[in-house]
């Protein structure tokens, strides 16, 4: 079990029009465990889920309405941007828009929002206004419950997986707010080989059903033979009830010490399938991940996608 995910939140989402005046029902928030400075609206989240290091604060619910199903075996196989991964993609499988977040002061509300944009658009803000009519999302932060920190300008990540009827589309995101410093491989980073543990939340597809889910992540670092690669496994859903004995293995993909995004290949055993993944560096570095990864079984049986964050600093092996 990690022990220092940095506490925090992040995350990203899909290219929505503009979120000014929208309409639809609110977005469900789990029993209260944390804010900001006591106010009703502020943005919020729970306790842990399932013997995780996450905290819901959007879609703390354990299923997934029917619009994440369709889109969700192409999202799975799209090749990652930055962080991002969803089922909006360009004519050569990428993932069309990078996702990122902010924290903002609500100008109206004088309360402080999730502003999750795809770079161009604001998508929505989180916890207000309430999304558009058939747009879901659930939404997890490492924030620890109870703490009041100062999020415009607390390091944390937000991570979690959208959809949207009125494209048909489906995504997962890591973002980090503020954003991810310049990675600078130096004397503070690891050597040798380095171990990363740490969790991931999204959605699995399975007999018909769309069910958001945590798990564990376990990565590799080679630092001198710059390859990076691991696995998540340990599926359960929110309220910690076993799902599918799935293990989706992140393929090794290689890394330039610049700090760039990365990515890869996933594959599941015992599964004929296929997917990819993707990462970036988040603390400056190299200490610490996040990321995307998706896999989707040939015959349709299966499908599942979601985003992770990891560290080493717990792993004992950075030196090595």
């Amino acid at each position: 079990m990690r022990t220092c995910l940095t506490a925090g939140v992040l995350s990203a989402l899909v290219g929505l029009a503009g979120c000014g005046g929208s309409s639809g029902a609110a977005i469900d928030l789990p029993p209260a465990g944390g804010g900001y400075g006591g106010l009703p609206d502020a943005i919020a989240w729970g306790p842990r889920l399932a013997g995780s290091e996450l905290s819901a604060f959007a879609g703390a619910d354990d299923e997934f309405g029917a619009a994440a199903a369709g889109g969700l075996g192409l999202a799975a196989r799209a090749a990652p941007s930055g962080a991002s991964q969803s089922s909006l993609v360009d004519a050569d499988g990428r993932t069309a828009d990078e996702m990122s977040v902010r924290v903002v002061r609500d100008a109206d509300l004088g309360a402080l929002a999730h502003e999750i944009t795809d770079g161009a658009r604001i998508i929505v803000q989180v916890p207000f206004p309430a999304p558009r009519q058939g747009f879901q999302l659930a939404a997890f932060t490492g924030l620890i419950p109870g703490i009041e920190p100062d999020l415009t300008s607390y390091p944390h990540e937000v991570l979690g997986v959208w959809a949207w009827e009125g494209e048909g589309a489906v995504g997962a995101f890591w973002s980090r707010s503020p954003p991810v410093p310049p990675v600078d491989f130096g004397p503070a980073s690891p050597t040798g080989r380095a171990v990363y543990e740490g969790d991931a939340a999204g959605v699995l597809a399975a007999a018909g059903t769309a069910t958001k889910f945590v798990a564990d992540v376990r990565l590799e670092a080679d630092f001198e033979g710059g390859t990076v690669g691991g696995a998540v496994s340990g599926f359960r859903g929110l309220t910690g009830a076993a799902l599918d004995d799935l293990s989706v293995t992140l393929g090794e993909t290689g890394f330039s010490r610049d700090g760039a995004p990365f990515a890869g290949d996933t594959t599941a055993g015992g599964v004929a399938g296929s997917g990819k993944w993707g990462g970036r560096w988040s603390d400056g570095a190299g200490r610490a991940m996040g990321g995307t990864f998706g896999f989707a079984a040939d015959d349709a049986s299966l499908a599942v996608l979601g985003a992770f964050t990891a560290c080493a600093c717990a792993s004992g092996t950075a030196g090595r």
